[in-house]
Order: C-alpha cells, then structure tokens, then sequence
C-alpha cells in the first residue's frame, strides 16, 4: 500500500514540476478568437468614428425672428425632412412678413444639400411675371446648417421652429 501512496506522490511531484502546456488546437482556437474580437473591435471603431463625423441632414433649422420695433418677421427657417427614398425641404422666407412655406425636393451628398425655390411673381399691373428662383447650398453641421444662396451665407440654427 505504501507503494502505490509513493507512486502517486512521485507523480504528483512530476506533475507539479512539469510546464503547463494546452493542446495545440486549443491554443490556436483562443488564437484565432482573439484575431477575430481584435478584427471586430477595429472595424467598430472606424463605422462609430464615421458616423460621429457626420450629422444628421434631417431637422429644423431657423435663424427666424420678430424685430419688436419694426414689428417684422425677418429670416429663413428650413425643415428636412425624409420621405419615399428622398429629401425634401419646407422653406420658409420672411423679410418683413413670412411668405407661404413651399416645398421643394432636396439633393443630399453627405453632409450637403442642394435645393431651389421658385416665387410667382407678378407685374404691377396684375399680369404674372417670370418666378424669383433661388439656388440654396448649404452644409448642415450638429449645431446647425450653413446656408448659402447668391450674394449672402448665415448660419441657420439646429432648434425649434420660430413658430413652436
């Protein structure tokens, strides 16, 4: 009995001494999940890096307001919006009274847009005249949209309608 006592000892003592080793395909196994959480964590990084470098098109964006002394309504206010695969914006101008919103299609490259209204217009004497057309070009950014048109550039705020 002692023998078998003495035996198990000695092996237990070899064991104890002994490096620890993994099989071959376990090691490549923890290996290979590692390249792979590595991978992936990589590519995370850069899709969440993109898509905090570019902000939302969509939302309401005004530089709209009411000048107590005159007792004018004077800006622009833009809302975009996204509807059957496409952008479309509601425009509102005032310069000293707000004319009627209209709605015009909306061309969207990244942080981009491109869009024109068209105002009827008539002569003096009634008859209709050729419509005012302005080309809008704008950049929207997190806090707002930079809007150009031909002869001025203003920063149209990202918030609640002037009219909320």
């Amino acid at each position: 009995m002692a023998r078998g006592v003495y035996s198990i000892g000695r092996r237990n003592a070899e064991l104890r001494s002994a490096p620890l080793r993994q099989p071959a395909n376990q090691v490549n196994g923890v290996k290979m999940r590692f390249k792979v959480f590595a991978y992936v964590l990589f590519l995370l990084s850069f899709s969440s890096s993109a898509a905090q470098h570019q902000p939302r098109v969509t939302g309401f964006f005004t530089d709209m307001a009411y000048i107590p002394e005159a007792g004018d309504v004077v800006g622009t206010e833009v809302w975009i919006v996204y509807a059957r695969d496409r952008y479309y914006a509601a425009v509102q101008d005032a310069q000293g009274e707000p004319d009627p919103p209209v709605v015009v299609p909306v061309a969207v490259s990244g942080s981009q847009v491109k869009f024109s209204t068209r105002k009827p217009r008539l002569y003096q004497d009634g008859r209709p005249a050729p419509d005012e057309v302005t080309d809008y070009v704008g950049t929207v950014t997190k806090t707002g949209l930079l809007l150009s048109t031909p002869g001025s550039t203003r920063l149209l705020k990202r918030r609640n309608s002037y009219w909320q």
